[in-house]
């Protein structure tokens, strides 16, 4: 693997639990849906989605035994129908599996150098003030939030926290996937938590879409007006901070998530009968060439 765009030094160790599950949360296909529609690309169909998250599942176990991957229809089927039965208006932070109108954009902002910048607004939003502003002019007094995971909850009960000192009561929270710390955290505030799944401890809960560089909201946010973004693999991000990697298999992980994006690529691709180029991507991978040099090119250049 190439040393290119970072170099970490001191990272956290976090160590491996076998008895732990390390959760990831499919979401690639829906993701890449909506791209696909506005770009005129073809999507693969469901079977080689099966196929490259079988073998990303197999390949995560023999780093994680306790490996489990939810799927995009879980998720979405779920939260829709814990919403349709509760019947309180929701809010959400979620642009994957619930979606809503309006909803408040909200991301993981990072310098270029990988360090967090705290929260920011996501790409083609606005300011995170004018977001809850025109939440309070609608004259909204009793939300539900939802979001795709709670892991501390430290989130959820800031934006709950602001939304309540605007006279905005937050009784309710969905999410997809739940983990104990942040949904007692939550409990304890006062609001009652419903998730899809829950988990009572992780090693790690990560996004799939954080693995595969170039696909629609992938990583953590280093600029959103131009809406780049640093995926959790190498060269571009911090696989072991950001999503538990031990350090001995960084290198071999990225090289295997660069390696699974260019299959979804060239699929794409052969299905679509045309060629995807860097300034196809919707969100940027930081150091991309804004070009037309095709995106499964850049990727090998990697390897």
């Amino acid at each position: 693997m190439k040393e290119t765009f970072f170099h970490y030094a001191d990272l956290e160790n976090k160590e491996c639990v076998k008895a732990k599950p390390y959760v990831v949360s499919a979401d690639i296909r829906i993701l890449l849906q909506p791209w696909a529609d506005e770009k005129g690309f073809v999507l693969p169909n469901s079977d080689f989605f099966g196929q490259i998250r079988t073998g990303f599942s197999s390949y995560m176990k023999t780093i994680f035994p306790g490996f489990e991957l939810v799927g995009e229809a879980e998720l979405t089927n779920g939260l829709t129908n814990m919403v349709k039965t509760n019947g309180v208006f929701p809010i959400s932070l979620d642009r994957v599996y619930y979606r809503t109108e309006p909803s408040l954009d909200i991301a993981r902002m990072v310098d270029n150098q990988g360090n967090d910048r705290g929260l920011s607004r996501r790409a083609d939003s606005p300011a995170l003030l004018s977001q809850f502003r025109e939440l309070r002019k609608l004259g909204l007094i009793k939300i539900a939030l939802v979001d795709d995971v709670i892991f501390t909850g430290d989130l959820l009960k800031r934006v709950s926290g602001l939304l309540e000192r605007m006279g905005i009561e937050v009784p309710l929270i969905y999410a997809g996937i739940g983990i104990s710390e942040g949904v007692n955290k939550l409990s304890s505030d006062g609001k009652k938590v419903l998730c899809v799944k829950q988990y009572s401890e992780v090693i790690d809960e990560i996004c799939e879409r954080d693995f595969y560089p170039g696909v629609p909201l992938s990583g953590r946010l280093v600029n959103a007006t131009d809406n780049i973004g640093a995926p959790y693999i190498l060269p571009f991000g911090n696989p072991e901070k950001w999503a538990s990697i031990p350090f001995e298999f960084q290198t071999e992980f990225s090289r295997y998530c660069i390696n699974q994006t260019i299959r979804l690529f060239c699929a794409i691709e052969e299905t679509s009968e045309k060629v995807i180029t860097c300034s196809d991507i919707e969100r940027r991978v930081i150091g991309l060439p804004m070009d037309d040099t095709r995106i499964v090119d850049f990727l090998k250049g990697l390897l």
